[in-house]
């Protein structure tokens, strides 16, 4: 076990996480609404850790005892990542840091580390802001007042929801009646998923879906955990007997993310995915959830259908005098002067190549 430097904060491996530090955890989650995401869940730390051994989780100890838990993956030189790495669609702290200081290092030299980086870091946590270098938002279906008041405020921005009602009808008369299923079992409809997401990220330009062995049995375990405060949830939708469209997410007591969408390139022109979308979305109001979060990124779709939106931040967390925190100092004074005087998409191209050079965020 990675040892503390300092002894109010304790570093432990996912097997010493004891029920009574999870019943803490969950407590820290539900006080904040910020922490609703199934990503900031003792539950998705658990299922990555159970495939992943260099997960830590930092029990973090104020006056009053735990304040929060930071969750990550443990890399050469004292490296930190969030649990999850670069499928981890919301990082930060579960609760909060005391005394942590302007810059974080002293929480870092207190936990053994030189640097943490992260990329979807909840910007409402001070500590994250002020070490950032670039910011942007994760819009989400704000369903607190319901389905019905979530359609109302989405027919006040945009004209979607009725183009899919017409699209929905011409799908039901070409190929057959259309069906949800909120958490399908069918093996079939899970590797026509894959095979599709694959397909459609070649289409892209990326390297398809061939997840990392650890990931692949991650997402295998999530699809069947259905706790009270956890669960994965394959969501599919048919048109008669044929299977049009698919999402894997997550959700948690209080919110639903939407992960790894995928549909029927055939039918695009009925927009099959959205019509998904908009069926989970009414599904997450019927469970009684708080939202349906798209995750960070400027789709239409998310601008449509996009009720509200958090700020999410990318930098990293350094102790300046280590070698690899005196690099990430020196990215992030580099990044932000590019950020105030190069074009946008300079910027962003330097901002991707220090990612990749420095792995900052990936496991």
């Amino acid at each position: 076990m990675l040892k503390s430097i300092d002894v109010r904060h304790k570093v432990v491996s996912i097997r010493e996480l004891s029920p009574d530090l999870v019943k803490v955890w969950e407590g820290l989650q539900d006080r904040d609404c910020d922490l609703v995401s199934p990503f900031f869940s003792p539950g998705f730390s658990r299922a990555v850790g159970r495939h992943r051994d260099d997960l830590r989780i930092a029990v973090l100890h104020g006056p009053d005892g735990i304040s929060g838990f930071l969750p990550f993956h443990l890399k050469r030189g004292g490296c930190a990542t969030p649990v999850g790495g670069q499928v981890c669609d919301y990082q930060g702290v579960i609760g909060t840091v005391p005394d942590a200081g302007l810059r974080g290092g002293s929480l870092l030299r207190d936990l053994g580390l030189a640097a943490y980086d992260f990329n979807h870091g909840l910007a409402s946590q001070p500590l994250l802001a002020q070490n950032a270098f670039s910011f942007t938002d994760s819009r989400r279906a704000d369903l607190r007042g319901g389905f019905d008041c979530w359609q109302e405020e989405v027919k006040a921005q945009t004209k979607e929801l009725g183009k899919l009602g017409r699209k929905m009808r011409k799908l039901e008369r070409d190929i057959g009646p259309l069906r949800f299923v909120a958490n399908d079992p069918s093996q079939d409809a899970w590797e026509a998923f894959h095979k599709w997401k694959d397909e459609a990220l070649r289409r892209q330009g990326a390297n398809g879906f061939d997840l990392p062995g650890w990931l692949d049995r991650v997402m295998s375990d999530l699809r069947v955990i259905d706790d009270p405060s956890f669960g994965g949830l394959f969501s599919t939708l048919y048109a008669g007997d044929r299977l049009i469209a698919a999402h894997f997410g997550m959700r948690s007591k209080r919110a639903w993310h939407w992960w790894f969408p995928t549909y029927d390139a055939s039918l695009s022109k009925l927009s099959p995915g959205l019509i998904l979308l908009v069926n989970c979305i009414e599904e997450a109001a019927r469970l009684g959830l708080d939202e349906l979060d798209f995750g960070r990124g400027t789709q239409l779709f998310k601008r449509q259908f996009g009720t509200r939106s958090r700020q999410l931040c990318e930098g990293s967390l350094e102790r300046r005098l280590s070698p690899f925190g005196a690099i990430r100092s020196a990215r992030k004074s580099v990044q932000r002067l590019a950020n105030r005087s190069l074009p946008e998409k300079s910027a962003d191209i330097l901002r991707r190549g220090g990612t990749k050079v420095l792995r900052a965020g990936l496991i």
